[in-house]
């Protein structure tokens, strides 16, 4: 890959990488971190993608996997205040600041199922490829996290 061709996918990709490693981390500083990671590991990458999707999946699952790897490695257990970080995310864009914030107190592998559904608008097959599981598994992932979803709502609109 060349150099002109890395620009490229630094700026076409940027944005999605971040909001995914967003879901698990949960922190601006280590969401950046992740998503440079990534794309330190494509710069020196010897790889040769056989499509744009097929790079496009390498980038998430590589991003879930180092987002994953941080998460493990931070000894710290520190709380996030999950509204300044929605506010953050979504500065002007509101219906999607409300929905980011409910999908920050979802499981992160919810989250992110959601996230590559709805937003990105990966078919089931596809997530199941970045994230190395059944399409049934994640079908059943999808169905849960709708359920959790739908109860974070209703518990949000009794109060």
């Amino acid at each position: 890959m060349n150099d002109i061709e890395f620009e490229r996918v630094v700026k076409q990709y940027s944005n999605m990488l971040y909001r995914i490693a967003f879901n698990y981390l949960k922190s601006k500083e280590d969401s950046e971190d992740s998503v440079q990671n990534v794309f330190i590991r494509l710069y020196h990458c010897k790889k040769s993608f056989k499509s744009e999707e097929h790079l496009k999946a390498w980038l998430i699952r590589v991003t879930m996997n180092e987002s994953k790897r941080i998460v493990s490695n931070n000894q710290r257990h520190a709380v996030v205040d999950i509204e300044r970080v929605a506010d953050e995310l979504y500065a002007d864009e509101t219906e999607q600041r409300d929905f980011s914030l409910e999908l920050m107190k979802l499981n992160p592998t919810y989250s992110t199922v959601l996230y590559l559904y709805y937003y990105e608008g990966y078919r089931t097959a596809e997530i199941a490829r970045f994230l190395s599981k059944t399409t049934a598994a994640v079908n059943l992932i999808l169905s849960r996290a709708r359920k959790q979803l739908r109860e974070h709502l209703k518990e949000d609109n009794d109060e």
